[in-house]
């Protein structure tokens, strides 16, 4: 039967393509359409329509493969990239080379559209592919903890109710009163269920001191974050004479049973220690003000983000997260692979990729 890629229409292939997730990656996965419809066809970043693509023989969805398009921030220059998602082959056609056909139609694709590099964070299957591919690895993500309250995890280790609860009122108490023997006197904090449009000047102020991370300016987190349709997300704004220095964007969710928030955006002067603590010290307060057992924060290595979470009670992960390794495809000639090869020249946060979207 004859096979052809298509454009993705939702309206059209939609039921395929919530099957064919679902058997790519379980029931977990996000199969809401008001989503795709605002991740695919309403990204301000499209220049001709949506870049996801099909791969259909007769009816019926055996491939998938397309880019999400952002801006990205490389020394003083913003450029066009796009995320590489939702890689999916169905189990009854592998090995025929559709993964490698539909990952060159991307960026064939895309290419025309005038991006300029295909980013992407591979898991475990993904990434031996990539490399087969020639596509150089940038670096492998690191994400940061702070454990809140613990009754859930001395229940796990001593598996008695009361004991824990105990055991987490001690630590708590001691913790909370530590940090806000900390906590910086003349930063204030303002805590808002969407993104104000005067982050854009905090954007603006400390955007030259970064090296390369995604444009974050109102246009990208007003799209990202409050126009999601399914996900309602938490502004933390840190304000030093009532300008904003800092920002934290969370999204509170259940985790092994344990309610935890990711700082989706984590963002302020990365050369200034105090600021970053601050911001740190403002989410912490944050869950223990909302009850959160944890937090998780990914920064990449530039700057003092690294030094400064660990300096104050955070801790790499113990196990990499899923889709922990940075690939790259350049596809254009306003920027070389060195430009952005090294976790240290990167500010990443859980915002980036596909895990905070449930894809």
């Amino acid at each position: 039967m004859e096979r052809e890629i298509v454009k993705f229409d939702i309206n059209r292939d939609f039921k395929g393509f919530e099957d064919l997730s679902v058997i790519s990656f379980g029931e977990g996965t996000n199969c809401k359409k008001e989503m795709y419809e605002w991740l695919f066809d309403k990204n301000p970043y499209n220049k001709s329509g949506n870049m996801m693509y099909l791969l259909k023989e007769g009816d019926k969805i055996i491939g998938c493969d397309g880019l999400i398009p952002n801006e990205l921030y490389i020394n003083g220059k913003t450029l066009i990239a796009a995320h590489s998602v939702k890689s999916m082959t169905h189990p009854d056609y592998k090995r025929q080379g559709i993964f490698k056909k539909m990952t060159e139609n991307s960026c064939e694709r895309g290419k025309s559209d005038g991006v300029d590099v295909v980013i992407g964070l591979a898991n475990d299957q993904s990434y031996p592919a990539y490399q087969r591919f020639g596509w150089p690895t940038l670096f492998e993500k690191e994400v940061y903890v702070k454990p809140i309250l613990i009754t859930n995890i001395l229940k796990r280790r001593i598996k008695v109710g009361f004991l824990s609860s105990i055991g987490n009122g001690f630590y708590s108490t001691y913790m909370k009163s530590k940090l806000n023997s900390q906590m910086d006197k003349d930063i204030k904090y303002q805590i808002l269920n969407i993104v104000p449009e005067e982050i854009q000047d905090c954007w603006d102020k400390y955007k030259d001191k970064y090296n390369v991370l995604l444009v974050r300016d109102y246009k990208y987190l007003n799209y990202r974050y409050n126009q999601r349709p399914d996900v309602n997300y938490v502004t933390l704004l840190a304000k030093l004479n009532n300008e904003i220095i800092g920002f934290a964007i969370l999204h509170n969710s259940m985790a092994n049973g344990s309610k935890m928030t990711s700082s989706v955006e984590f963002f302020t002067d990365p050369t200034n220690d105090r600021f970053i603590k601050a911001l740190a010290n403002g989410v912490s307060k944050y869950c223990y003000d909302n009850g959160l057992e944890y937090v998780v924060v990914g920064s990449g290595l530039y700057g003092n983000y690294k030094k400064v979470l660990l300096e104050n009670g955070f801790m790499i992960t113990r196990k990499p997260p899923k889709n922990n390794m940075m690939i790259a495809n350049v596809l254009s000639d306003r920027l070389t692979i060195n430009e952005i090869n090294g976790h240290e020249k990167w500010h990443i946060t859980q915002g980036d990729g596909e895990t905070e979207l449930d894809l």
